[in-house]
């Protein structure tokens, strides 16, 4: 169990008995006046020495990749393996942490990471199964990619101070990104990376075709729906670093990114990521302020931006896009029958079966998936959320006073917990089962709890691998998978 901050001292530093013989006093009195030295506490659950400063330094250059790729801003470095060459130093560089990590007793500590491996499994079996030996190959090593920058962020980032560098780095380089994409929405400067979409919005009462123009974002961002996603994501970030205790003379850019952000989201016209905002509203006060003042939030907010936000606050399950989405899931959940059951019909095949992807990652690894890899996608969230739940309960109950040794990491708790439950609810609308970005929410989401575990006053994992958490998450995935059977056979129509 997570122990309190305010707990008692150990053994060793109690106060020694009144009772004391006369040739041994001098001794305690000596021991006394110069206290042992004690070893330093670890950062983070999995111990050990942290990976080496340049390793560090490469794999924040391999975020700011990610968001503003370089081959697309300038055109002579067209067809560079800047990625690729930036995550592989990173990764020989870290290999003695990276082994440490994927040792199978600290795989025990971080059931996120299992599950993160357990997937690449599920990605092979669900080809395995139907002996399609290429798609094995090809899909196994596409998700081996982003495994390795899972793996390099939970290795590398061991840290408060690491973790927090992370964060603002990818606060930065999304909201500079956003910014970009913003300009061009608006012709103020015309950049030929960025493409914007026109994407149909249903049909007029005279049967013309409703066309509405989408800002989209660079690179693996091109999805307006995911470009919203990672706005509320990058915004509470932002709101994260306004609020820091350390005054900067610098803190009024968040205010100014966070302004650039809302437009941003608004230019999206994505009614999921209105609905992402609410959600990361609501969860960042609730352990505050409590239920009734998160849903008040989450209304009045909503209220408000459906005003605003036109297409946005038209959410309709009955017909348009709502309901398309709703047909393609039925698809999904129908491919899973006898033989596809337990591995899926393949990942990647979704497309070729329907003829889109899912738009809801849920359903989507599902069916690629099976039972098997659907759970295993699933537990990646549930045990991310689990861990931050028992931090938040933990934090209610000792009434203002601190539970960790590091203040950062218990002031990073509400926005981790809005972060998170941002994401999970972002991809109730978005296919994103295997990309990177996913696993940047998980594994900072992972790293977080293996810091937040070693900075309580008796270090232990805030979430375990064990039966009872399997139960659970056998249970979860389930009952999920019966949920949105049960939706799709109301609202299919």
């Amino acid at each position: 169990m997570i122990n309190q901050g305010n707990s008692s001292s150990p053994p060793a530093e109690r106060a020694a008995p009144s009772t004391r013989t006369p040739d041994t006093h001098g001794m305690r009195a000596h021991n006394a006046a110069s206290p042992r030295r004690r070893r330093p506490l670890p950062q983070s659950i999995i111990g050990g020495n942290s990976a080496p400063h340049n390793a560090y330094i490469l794999f924040l250059l391999v975020n700011i990749n990610l968001f503003l790729r370089p081959a697309e801003l300038i055109p002579a470095l067209k067809g560079l393996p800047i990625y690729e060459v930036l995550i592989l130093s990173s990764f020989f560089l870290s290999l003695d942490q990276i082994k440490r990590v994927v040792q199978f007793p600290n795989l025990k500590r971080q059931p996120i990471t299992l599950c993160v491996i357990g997937v690449l499994v599920a990605v092979a079996m669900s080809h395995l199964s139907h002996m399609y030996l290429y798609g094995v190959r090809t899909s196994t090593v596409a998700f081996l990619k982003t495994l390795i920058y899972y793996i390099l962020l939970i290795s590398i980032i061991d840290s408060p101070k690491r973790l927090k560098g992370l964060l603002k780095t990818v606060a930065i380089s999304s909201s500079a990104m956003i910014l970009l994409c913003v300009i061009d929405y608006a012709g103020i400067i015309d950049f030929e990376f960025i493409k914007h979409v026109s994407d149909r919005d249903g049909v007029s009462d005279a049967g013309e075709v409703i066309r509405v123009f989408r800002m989209r974002g660079t690179g693996i961002f091109q999805d307006p729906n995911d470009l919203s996603v990672l706005i509320v994501a990058t915004g509470m970030l932002c709101l994260y670093f306004f609020n820091d205790p350390v005054k900067s003379p610098f803190r009024f850019l968040w205010i100014v990114s966070m302004i650039i952000l809302m437009i941003g989201l608004l230019d999206t016209r994505s009614r999921g990521g209105l609905l992402t905002l609410g959600i990361a509203g609501m969860v960042f006060v609730l352990p505050k302020y409590g239920k009734k003042a998160a849903i008040a939030c989450a209304v009045v907010g909503v209220a408000g931006l459906t005003v605003l936000a036109g297409r946005q606050g038209n959410i309709d399950l009955n017909s348009g896009t709502g309901h398309d989405r709703i047909l393609l899931w039925r698809e999904g959940i129908s491919a899973l029958k006898s033989a596809n059951l337990f591995f899926g019909i393949g990942q990647g095949e979704y497309s070729d079966m329907a003829g889109l992807a899912a738009h809801n990652s849920y359903v989507h690894a599902f069916t690629e998936l099976g039972l098997f890899g659907g759970t295993l996608f699933i537990g990646c969230f549930f045990f991310a959320g689990l861990g931050l739940y028992r931090l938040v309960r933990f934090q209610i109950a000792s009434r203002g006073k601190p539970i960790m040794r590091d203040r950062e990491l218990e002031r990073y708790l509400p926005y981790a917990c809005a972060i998170l439950a941002a994401w999970c609810g972002g991809m109730m609308s978005l296919s994103r089962c295997y990309v990177v970005p996913t696993y940047m929410i998980v594994g900072v989401s992972a790293a977080y709890l293996n810091l937040a575990g070693a900075s309580l006053a008796r270090p232990t994992p805030v979430v375990y691998w064990n039966k009872q958490h399997q139960l659970w998450l056998i249970g979860i995935s389930v009952g999920m998978l019966i949920s949105f059977a049960i939706f799709v056979r109301i609202f299919a129509g």
